[in-house]
């Protein structure tokens, strides 16, 4: 269950959205965007990623003005101010440090206007999150219902993500990267060289990183994706403040799973792996860690274990690590 299906904003939007009462309302609602997206495809032909992020705003009535530099962002707000749209009046305080989007309903639109306006700022480093930000916009008015409001945007600050913002990001992952446009095969092998093609490819602004991610769970072969690092078990974590009015030894950090993602594929050969779990010392990520470069080795999951004698069910998997200052990041994938 995710962290997020707890939340009452999350109940209630899929509750708004009409669709069934259940504990997982996030994958409620991410099955609700993923059969009007499929639509999308189908109605309007889409042949690739960027055709469908074209067809996708046209259908949730919204166009996407991207901010290059202030005079963009200025340009913007003397065509609508004039228009009688004040609200654009105030999109130099809207477009904050920590905001990369912000999507605006028009109050004055004309017959054939669209009547959303979803504004991407692609100033600075923000550029390489634009395609991921713009599906975000994208996944607040697939769900917009009459109780929710007309402006949102896209924080980039996690730590002031409310709910519905990272329910946001997670339909995002999942839209950005439409499993019938990636072109990856049975006989194809997984690299991180093929998941930089096909970013390369379709969709160039998005970093490597958040491809690297929604490429991963869209593939069509079982993939899991892990960042390794130094870390302590989340009851460490908690024991630290206490330790320091203390005597007692701190607990040292070991190389742990501090991220996994792991993909439909897999899930549904029953492959799993768990994050926070410490990375055995047989594993090629283990070494990658320790010798600082990128490796790879045939393995099985089995390796991993924790300290109260859980395991993983054996299968046999590839494991290449890509090593990056104080982790590690790899593709283990199930040779099935």
């Amino acid at each position: 269950m995710s962290r997020l299906d707890s939340k009452p904003q999350i109940g209630k939007l899929a509750s708004d959205l009409g669709l069934k009462r259940s504990d997982k309302p996030v994958s409620e609602i991410v099955d609700y965007v993923r059969r009007r997206v499929g639509k999308v495809v189908k109605s309007y032909k889409c042949g690739n990623l960027a055709d469908l992020l074209d067809a996708a705003a046209h259908d949730a009535k919204t166009g996407f003005r991207e901010v290059r530099c202030d005079a963009d962002l200025d340009q913007i707000i003397e065509e609508f101010v004039p228009q009688g749209e004040t609200i654009f009046a105030n999109l130099r305080n809207e477009l904050r440090y920590q905001d990369y989007a912000i999507t605006l309903k028009r109050q004055h639109a004309a017959k054939f206007d669209l009547p959303f306006v979803s504004i991407i700022d692609c100033r600075g480093q923000k550029v390489f999150a634009s395609y991921f930000t713009k599906w975000h916009e994208l996944a607040h008015l697939f769900t917009l219902t009459p109780q929710m409001r007309l402006m949102f945007r896209r924080t980039h600050a996690a730590s002031v993500l409310d709910p519905e913002e990272s329910l946001m990001d997670v339909i995002a992952g999942e839209m950005a990267f439409w499993p019938a446009f990636l072109k990856a095969d049975h006989d194809q092998e997984i690299s991180f060289e093929l998941i930089d093609r096909i970013r390369r490819e379709f969709c160039p602004q998005a970093s490597f990183q958040s491809s690297l991610i929604g490429i991963v769970k869209a593939l069509p072969i079982p993939c899991i994706l892990l960042t390794a690092q130094l870390s302590l078990k989340k009851d460490q974590k908690l024991g630290v403040a206490e330790m320091r009015f203390s005597n007692c030894p701190a607990a040292a950090p070991l190389l742990r799973a501090v991220h996994v993602s792991v993909n439909r594929a897999a899930r549904e050969e029953d492959i799993l792996m768990h994050a926070h779990w410490r990375v055995p010392e047989l594993s090629v990520i283990y070494r990658s860690f320790e010798q600082g470069a990128n490796l790879e080795a045939v393995e099985n999951l089995d390796w991993w274990t924790t300290s109260d004698g859980s395991q993983l069910h054996s299968c046999k998997v590839l494991v290449k690590a890509k090593y990056s200052p104080e982790s590690v990041t790899a593709l283990v994938i199930p040779q099935l």
